[in-house]
């Protein structure tokens, strides 16, 4: 009989469903979860937008390259500054506009091009790249052009003549407003070829690409 009982008990508190405390339980651990995961997830997708403005933008440079190599012609990517928006072309019919067709991108929002001060020293790539002969030369923030000619290797000066002196040209990315966004860098060779490098704030940069 009491084992009955029991049994009548369990099932009504089955179908009454959870109590208040259960519930209140319940909330508590989605909402701790849920500080733990949001961080988490919030760095994880400013890493992925940083990374893929830095490879959107390694890519329009190689585009540009191929597209002098192609044309067997010099053509520039011009890069273009409106407030915190960059837009980037390869500018295939030298016009200077950017037109629905070619080749372009726009970069905005979290990832900024910045100048040299507001990243780490560049002190790792000068050393990997032997720069002595080829400064290092910061092209962003603002506006800048970028020359390939037509054997795909950069044009220093003025097309189609060039005879500018000779750079190591860099972009940095970032957003120093959000602390634990690293940085990229987007470095352009006199031989043509482009590389990718990161860093962390106030850490070494490292060649990624």
């Amino acid at each position: 009989m009491a084992y009955c009982s029991t049994r009548r008990a369990q099932k009504r508190r089955k179908d009454l469903g959870f109590s208040l405390v259960e519930l209140l339980v319940s909330v508590i651990i989605l909402v701790v979860l849920a500080a733990i995961a949001v961080p988490t997830l919030l760095r994880a997708y400013h890493a992925y937008q940083l990374g893929d403005a830095a490879s959107r933008l390694s890519g329009i440079m190689k585009t540009t390259r191929f597209s002098a190599v192609r044309k067997n012609t010099p053509i520039s990517c011009q890069v273009v500054q409106n407030g915190t928006t960059w837009t980037i072309w390869t500018d295939l019919d030298g016009d200077g506009t950017a037109e629905t067709t070619e080749p372009q991108i726009l970069l905005s929002g979290l990832v900024q091009l910045l100048d040299d001060s507001a990243v780490p020293a560049p002190n790792a790539i000068t050393a990997a790249l032997a720069t002595g002969s080829a400064p290092l030369n910061t092209l962003s923030a603002g506006n800048a052009t970028v020359w390939y000619d037509q054997r795909g290797a950069r044009g220093f000066g003025t097309a189609p003549s060039f005879g500018g002196p000779t750079t190591i040209d860099v972009f940095y990315l970032g957003n120093p407003a959000i602390p634990d966004l690293e940085f990229r860098a987007v470095v352009l060779l006199p031989g043509g070829s482009v590389q990718v490098w990161s860093a962390g704030p106030g850490g070494t940069w490292q060649r990624i690409n």
